[in-house]
Parts: structure tokens; sequence; C-alpha cells
């Protein structure tokens, strides 16, 4: 997620300067293409290890983990559900809004309109800064959970 905040966007900002907004679509498209089997990969790795390190290494049960009101617990708690809304904001960025929009712009690019500033596009930038966010705070609680 920082990779593509911090170069990809740049880079298709830089290619849309110089090379129309086709460019920019284009590099994209192309890291689209590139990156989310490797980043779907390592969520499906990351949902998977975590629930194997809470079942042996932590010895959590479905039943502890609804019931037990412990410190670590809650954390753990916190931490899956914010997991949850990544995976879901993710499936909805990468599956749906972010094709479809992709659509319409290559649409109005083809038309020879300027490129629409439209309201699903501050959505899927919204949606893409909620889930940098909520990344963001399962490290932090990563960090947390491990500390006395």
């Amino acid at each position: 997620m920082l990779f593509l905040a911090m170069v990809m966007l740049p880079a298709a900002r830089k290619a849309m300067q110089s090379g129309g907004p086709g460019a920019g679509l284009d590099v994209l498209r192309n890291a689209a293409k590139r990156f989310l089997p490797v980043a779907w990969t390592a969520m499906v790795l990351l949902g998977l290890s975590g629930a194997y390190l809470a079942w042996e290494h932590w010895g959590i049960r479905p039943g502890v983990f609804f019931t037990d009101s412990g410190r670590f617990m809650h954390i753990l708690q916190a931490k899956s559900l914010l997991f949850l809304i990544v995976v879901l904001l993710s499936l909805m960025h990468d599956f749906w809004l972010g094709p479809k929009i992709l659509e319409k712009l290559d649409q109005a690019r083809a038309s020879g309109q300027e490129l629409p500033q439209s309201l699903g596009r501050k959505v899927v930038r919204m949606t893409a800064g909620v889930n940098l966010l909520a990344v963001l705070t399962i490290l932090f609680l990563a960090v947390w959970m491990i500390r006395p």
C-alpha cells in the first residue's frame, strides 16, 4: 500500500503530465496487473499464519476467542476485526470499484472528454486511505500486543 501511494501514484501523475491521462492510467493498470496477485497472496498468507499462531502457539480456540476478556484477547479481537475490514475493502477496491472507475475513465478518454472527477474516484481514494489506516493500526496493535 505504501509502495502504491509513495511510488506508483507519483509515477502515474508524472506520466499523465508528460504523456497525457492515458499514460498515467496505463501505469496504474500495469501495476495492478503485476502486484494484485502478490498482494492477495500475502493477505491470504497473513490471515492463515495469524490463525495458525493463535491456534497452535497461544491455544486460542473459537470459544475462548469470543468469550475471554483479557487485554491480549481484546487486542487480538481488534486486530482480527481490522483484518476482516481490510480484506473486505480490498475486495471492493480491487475487483469492483477500481475496475469500474478505470472503465469509465477509459470511456471518457476514448471519447475525448476531460477525465471526470466523479464521486466514484473519491470513494476509491477514500477506500484506499481507510485501508491504509487500518493496516497501520494493525501494525500498532501487533506491537502493543506483545508489550507487557
